[in-house]
């Protein structure tokens, strides 16, 4: 095979030049009505109420406390009356006992994971 072989070969497949115009083309419109109306605003002014809606209900809305049988009540007891004892004090205690029984968990799951990965 020659040069002039593998040439005339990529020429299949080398993409040809755009033609002129082309881009004038793409970027005007087929549809005038399509291009720009005057009532978009009303549709953006609905999806910002309606953002701002959603956003605001979500943040009304406590999260359900946690059931989990990880969080001892006494626990959260002990550390909210050291927070003071007020209802806020008692969410961070709730959330401080979360916090630590995960961490004692993933604790004890590694020292079970370890002698396995010593036998190995």
């Amino acid at each position: 095979m020659h040069d002039r072989d593998i040439e005339s070969l990529l020429r299949r497949y080398r993409p040809m030049a755009a033609s002129h115009g082309l881009g004038d083309r793409i970027t005007q419109s087929p549809n005038r009505q399509i291009t720009k109306s005057d009532r978009t605003w009303p549709w953006a002014v609905a999806a910002a109420a309606l953002l701002a809606i959603s956003v605001g209900l979500h943040a009304a809305v406590p999260p359900a406390p946690d059931t989990s049988p990880l969080v001892d009540a006494q626990r959260v007891q002990a550390i909210a009356e050291e927070l003071g004892g007020t209802p806020e004090s008692r969410i961070m205690a709730e959330w401080i006992a979360r916090h630590e029984a995960l961490v004692e968990q993933e604790a004890r799951l590694a020292r079970a994971a370890a002698p396995e990965l010593d036998r190995q």
